[in-house]
């Protein structure tokens, strides 16, 4: 009887190549042979999942955005669970940075992305923008905290959010270029959130 394929997982190995191609190369490296190379698999086998490239490397984003927020989610969860917001800000910080070779690799191949958009002019229409989520988030977050005293009532909670977000992409491409480690990166942001959540 022959062997059931999983599709879904073969579509997710691939990805996983292009990961690899993308976080090492950058994204102009990316090529449908270079891809089923790495996978060490046909070119005939690639094309059967994604018959383009602009077709694999949209399912890639895809899957980069679903890897994040299934890491965030776990973390985030347990914070949530405290109900202590500054924790709950801490975790979606430390989401975003890579805390080890895996979450560098795929933050690596956000930064490819980042790359390809800024020479493009702006983000690709079918790419969902991550910011804006961890925005709102951390927005919500800060408000929970001035509701019940815990930051002061005078900050602008959104732009508070902005402020930390854009903070923690720095961080986040100072950590892959070895300008920072993530203990470094750790004291800025508890100093941060310091000053945030006085208390």
């Amino acid at each position: 009887m022959p062997k059931r394929v999983d599709h879904d997982e073969r579509r997710r190995e691939i990805t996983e190549a292009l990961f690899r191609i993308a976080a090492t190369q950058g994204l102009q490296a990316v090529t449908l042979r270079a891809v089923a190379a790495e996978a060490g698999i046909s070119m005939f086998q690639v094309q059967y999942y994604f018959p383009t490239k602009e077709q694999m490397l949209q399912y890639a984003w895809q899957r980069i955005a679903e890897l994040g927020a299934e890491r965030a989610g776990r973390d985030i969860a347990e914070a949530m669970r405290t109900g202590d917001e500054r924790a709950v800000i801490r975790a979606c910080l430390f989401a975003v940075l890579p805390t080890d070779e895996r979450s560098r690799m795929l933050c690596a191949v956000q930064i490819a992305y980042f790359a390809v958009d800024v020479t493009r002019g702006g983000q690709a229409p079918d790419q969902q923008a991550m910011l804006p989520h961890l925005v709102r988030l951390l927005a919500d977050q800060l408000g929970r905290g001035q509701q019940r005293g815990r930051v002061p009532a005078h900050l602008d909670a959104g732009l508070e959010a902005d402020a930390l977000a854009t903070m923690t992409a720095g961080l986040l491409s100072a950590i892959l270029v070895d300008a920072y480690d993530i203990e470094q990166a750790t004291r800025i942001i508890d100093y941060r959130l310091g000053h945030l959540f006085p208390g």
